[in-house]
């Protein structure tokens, strides 16, 4: 999914409840996809991370209904003035969905209209760590790849946290073959981009914009020159319509063969960072194709 999805737990129970009380205070959500829904008595739960006070929690419990939105764009200080209206009407929290992260309604308006990228990433992004891999979830609400690396639980909160906030505070042009350090003391990991394998596509958490991969420590970058090759239609669409055309898996031979061959425009890596984030996904890497081909193909 592209653009950003709330659970909002609220006073209201009912859908003509929440619409009476957002126009009372002159909210409206023309530009969202809304949808409502009952209490199946789930809601405590999906705030239970230590987010919210025991008195909040329970209050979203006994809530009658939530109010799903589907935004367009992504998180930014519009939804934060979004989400105090929401606030007004009766809103008892906020769930982003693409992290599983859920807050008091004042909270999300802080953090988002701080400024401080710490306080945003902490707010909207969570780390997991599965067999010493670890790993971000929730970058996609910016429009931006997670992270993954293979290191101890700290230094791997520290790399991660580093680098997605570097993300969110300079939107930095990087490209697979870059290097990348927290400080001048750390040795250098390389950076692959690779499509998210962590959630299947049509997940809230699964990320289009895919997922850095740090390497190991001592990695050497790898110039990737000005521009690079953006492939129209999309190499990930172009794939999937031949398999599908054939009807069963495409070979390593195959899957090469129509990439050598495939459409493409030579862009700056800025412009072709412009593209992807209006398209809403991030295409495949030629260099790795095959491999992210496969990844893409079982997930």
């Amino acid at each position: 999914m592209t653009g950003v999805r709330l659970f909002v737990p609220g006073t209201a129970t009912t859908m003509a409840q929440w619409q009476d009380s957002l126009r009372r205070c002159g909210l409206t959500l023309d530009d969202a996809a809304v949808e409502w829904v009952a209490n199946d008595g789930s809601f405590g739960a999906a705030f239970g991370y230590g987010t919210m006070s025991a008195e909040e929690q329970s209050a979203v419990a006994e809530a009658g209904g939530a109010l799903i939105l589907d935004l367009p764009g992504y998180l930014d200080a519009a939804t934060a003035r979004l989400i105090a209206g929401l606030g007004k009407a009766g809103a008892l929290g906020v769930r982003l969905e693409q992290s599983k992260l859920g807050w008091p309604v004042g909270r999300w308006v802080e953090a988002l209209e701080s400024g401080d990228p710490w306080e945003v990433y902490h707010c909207a992004v969570v780390a997991l760590q599965d067999g010493g891999v670890s790993r971000t979830c929730g970058m996609h609400a910016f429009g931006l790849p997670d992270a993954l690396v293979e290191a101890p639980p700290a230094q791997a909160n520290e790399l991660l946290g580093v680098l997605n906030v570097y993300q969110l505070a300079e939107d930095p042009v990087l490209v697979t073959g870059d290097t990348f350090t927290p400080d001048r003391d750390t040795p250098r990991r390389r950076l692959e981009r690779w499509p998210d394998d962590g959630y299947p596509p049509g997940h809230p958490c699964h990320n289009p914009f895919g997922v850095w991969r740090l390497g190991p420590e001592g990695g050497r970058a790898d110039p990737r020159g000005e521009q690079r090759p953006v492939f129209i239609p999309p190499l990930a669409a172009v794939l999937t319509a031949a398999e599908e055309k054939a009807g069963r898996p495409l070979s390593r031979g195959e899957v090469e063969r129509f990439t050598a061959e495939g459409a493409c425009v030579m862009m700056s890596h800025a412009d072709a960072k412009g593209l992807e984030r209006r398209r809403g996904y991030a295409d495949l890497e030629p260099e790795l194709v095959w491999e992210q081909w496969r990844a893409v193909r079982a997930n």
